[in-house]
């Protein structure tokens, strides 16, 4: 009964002093929420993404293409590869955030806690190929015209830790600098999903023509499932996200202001949103 007494005695204690340090908290404005909505994109460097993947998708498509060929025609080889890939990677975000100003109200320093719903998509919508190939026994040429597309869909839900600093913290309108970094969860990074399908014509020696086609879809469960089947490792079971944001902030109330950022985020963000503070 003792030990009771006076358990109760110490749980009323920490309530009573919650309560008394949480109003001045609240009255300085160390706690702010936020909702805000982003435009995420690889698109800001397209060109130099295009460039990488389209190495990394003249391998692959190539050895499809050859594959499927030369399980018909096993004398065809290859004599010269060419592609055009375009390239296209939209996306959005959406998003909830606690930040706590140790400061207060006139502090420059801010620690946030946020959580993220992200959707972050890499397409290829139209690969256009040429294959061409020559037959080892009679010496001569034949040629493969192919096109093909492919997405790959992730939708991460992250939760992250993130450090702010305001400028001007006393102004109604001040930049800011945003460093962070987050984690998805399992779930959601294994629900990622890629598809692609290709058809195309082949041109024979003799005129005659072809058709071959292909496609497939599958999840990143199901990739790891059959690495693991086969003894191999899949190194990741979440998606790590890296925070760098620059932004305004403007004060149209006491307690209300709106913020606006660019940055990077596993991509590029564009963002805007409401803080409310408390």
């Amino acid at each position: 009964m003792a030990k009771s007494t006076v358990g109760k005695r110490i749980a009323l204690s920490i309530i009573f002093l919650l309560s008394i340090f949480s109003t001045p908290l609240l009255a300085d404005g160390h706690l702010e929420f936020n909702v805000h909505y982003s435009y995420w994109t690889l698109n800001v460097v397209r060109g130099l993404v295009e460039k990488m993947v389209s190495d990394t998708l003249e391998s692959d498509l190539k050895d499809r293409f050859l594959e499927q060929i030369q399980a018909d025609y096993p004398t065809l080889v290859e004599s010269g590869y060419q592609q055009d890939v375009n390239f296209d990677a939209p996306g959005h975000n959406i998003g909830f955030e606690l930040r706590f100003y140790p400061g207060g109200r006139g502090g420059a320093f801010s620690l946030g806690l946020a959580v993220e719903q992200t959707t972050m998509k890499i397409s290829f919508p139209s690969v256009a190929a040429r294959l061409d190939l020559v037959d080892l026994n009679l010496n001569q040429t034949a040629t493969f015209n192919g096109q093909a597309s492919g997405e790959f869909i992730i939708k991460p839900l992250s939760f992250h830790l993130n450090m702010r600093w305001e400028f001007l913290p006393s102004r109604a309108v001040s930049p800011y600098l945003t460093v962070g970094a987050g984690i998805s969860t399992s779930k959601s990074f294994f629900d990622a999903s890629y598809h692609y399908e290709y058809n195309g014509t082949l041109i024979l020696p003799d005129s005659s023509t072809e058709q071959y086609s292909d496609s497939d879809s599958r999840t990143l469960r199901q990739i790891k499932e059959e690495r693991l089947a086969e003894g191999k490792d899949f190194p990741l079971n979440f998606l790590p996200i890296f925070q760098f944001n620059l932004g305004l902030r403007a004060r149209l109330s006491r307690a209300l202001n709106l913020v606006a950022d660019v940055g990077i985020f596993d991509g590029f963000l564009f963002r805007g949103g409401l803080s409310f503070r408390l």
